[in-house]
């Protein structure tokens, strides 16, 4: 993999500075606005979100063939991918807009908005609605630096926006309040992450030129007919992870969508930095289906499913173990239900994370529709389960129905679709996933049971040793006892000395 090093030092300095950003902007906004803004903000992000699937899955078709050409030499298909790209995210952009003000005009309908939210819902809808637009064409270049390895110029926009964001909030909403102004920083700050990396496109792909001749109708029907299957695995994505406030909002109201909402910030923030690295792998895995390296492939699926599991254990045990222990030091009483919604979620985080491996791997060589299929089923079933559990059991009945359903769609893409797909076993991929499970359980049993119900820190000053902590011990288990030694090796390989040449060995 190219700048492995230089990637994922660059995504741990975006979370690092997105986890200071939410431990800091959502207590000053849940205080400033109060709960019932604050439901409403949520349940506003939970349906905006919805209008991201409008990329159709364009983006992750042009990192695809973007990287692929990149591992065969192909300069004229690169010009034709982004040329094409560019008019279709222009289309799309086109059509996100009124889309949006529909949405604005009916979001008060959608979540018991209080009477006296409705236009402030109304307008925070719009402004998160032209910040996504703005997102499609924008995002053609970012999309064409990732194909070419270089998350680092993305992490550069995303770590300056998440530290300008921050900053903005803690000094504005205190003294302005309302969730209006909230949504307009969102607008200013993503243009600044959308457009920073743009100053670097020249000179890592020189050889980029726009034409209005290469945008022909084979090449959109490539673009498009890979993407489709694309379009259905990030809808599915969306809904399954963003749905649950919008059903709590929707069955129960805003109050209960606020609670909802503490823990589905966290499970976002884990999931987002425990995929954020094997994401890396995308365009790797593509660049080898072009260079013909099966070998090499499966190697880095086997090794990406292994370490990926590793990461997200580390991460999300804390909120399987002590729920209770991380939400009272962060938001303080009063959120009591979130604790078993937190210890569910944290459940899906571990199930998903190598099922998230195996969609980028089978995304990259272009067998993405089974997946898709598998992703729609799993999707329609969670969620008419989450109207009927949270009708009957309530807010912990929504995050049950996403688990369960995880569950079930791991039992059935492992061996039907992944080990085929990969020439391997579905006894050779449970074995990689699960070897760094012990190790993890083990150090977590110490760590995070005994020593923190021992300790019972109350604050998030005094999380921070455990935390640090819990970083050293669950890590060095898993380097040790979850890792093979030839991957350890590799790694090591990778992170102290520099790496050459378009594709690296096994990463």
């Amino acid at each position: 993999m190219r700048l492995l090093r230089r990637n994922t030092l660059g995504v741990y300095a975006v979370y690092a500075a997105a986890i200071v950003s939410g431990l800091v902007v959502t207590p000053i906004v849940v205080h400033a606005v109060g709960k019932p803004a604050f439901g409403v903000w949520n349940i506003v992000g939970a349906w905006t979100i919805y209008l991201s699937v409008l990329d159709f899955g364009v983006g992750p078709a042009i990192v695809r063939f973007g990287a692929e050409a990149r591992g065969r030499g192909a300069v004229e298909d690169l010009n034709g991918v982004a040329s094409a790209g560019l008019a279709l995210y222009a289309a799309i952009g086109l059509v996100t807009l009124p889309v949006g003000v529909v949405l604005a005009w009916l979001i008060p309908y959608f979540g018991h908005v209080p009477h006296d939210l409705i236009w402030d819902a109304r307008w925070t809808t719009l402004l998160i609605v032209l910040s996504l637009a703005l997102r499609f064409p924008l995002g053609l270049f970012n999309n064409l630096l990732v194909a070419q390895q270089r998350w680092d110029l993305q992490n550069l926009g995303n770590l300056v926006s998440t530290v300008l964001y921050a900053g903005l909030v803690a000094a504005l909403i205190p003294h302005f309040g309302g969730i209006v102004l909230l949504a307009a920083l969102t607008l200013g700050t993503s243009i600044v992450r959308l457009t920073l990396p743009l100053l670097w496109l020249k000179r890592e792909i020189p050889e980029l030129q726009l034409r209005r001749r290469l945008v022909t109708r084979a090449r959109i029907k490539e673009l498009t007919t890979f993407s489709s299957s694309n379009f259905l695995v990030h809808v599915s994505q969306k809904i399954v992870f963003s749905t649950d406030v919008i059903v709590v909002g929707i069955v129960l109201g805003t109050s209960p969508a606020a609670v909802y909402g503490v823990p589905a910030k966290l499970f976002a923030l884990v999931f987002g930095i425990g995929t954020a690295v094997t994401s890396l792998m995308f365009p790797a895995f593509a660049e080898l289906e072009g260079a013909g390296a099966g070998e090499r492939q499966r190697r880095l699926l086997l090794t990406g499913m292994r370490a990926g599991t590793g990461l997200m254990l580390m991460l999300g045990l804390p909120l399987l173990l002590i729920p209770d222990l991380l939400i009272h030091a962060w938001i303080g009483k009063g959120f009591h239900g979130s604790y078993i919604v937190m210890s569910i979620l944290a459940a899906v985080l571990l199930v998903h994370q190598p099922l998230y491996v195996l969609t980028q791997f089978l995304m990259a060589r272009g067998l993405q529709r089974p997946i898709a299929i598998a992703y729609i089923v799993t999707t329609s079933t969670n969620l008419a389960l989450s109207v009927v559990l949270a009708w009957t059991v309530g807010l912990w009945g929504v995050a049950a129905s996403t688990l369960v359903t995880d569950v079930l769609m791991f039992a059935w893409v492992v061996p039907r679709i992944g080990a085929p797909a990969a020439a391997s076993t579905t006894v050779r991929m449970l074995l990689a996933i699960a070897r760094p499970v012990a190790p993890a359980l083990c150090a977590g049993a110490v760590i995070l049971v005994a020593l923190a119900r021992w300790w019972h820190p109350d604050t998030l000053v005094s999380l921070v040793p455990l935390g640090a902590l819990w970083a050293v011990v669950a890590g060095l288990a898993i380097w040790r006892f979850g890792l093979a030694g030839l991957e350890r090796a590799q790694f090591r390989g990778q992170f102290l000395r520099p790496v050459s040449g378009p594709v690296a060995v096994d990463a």
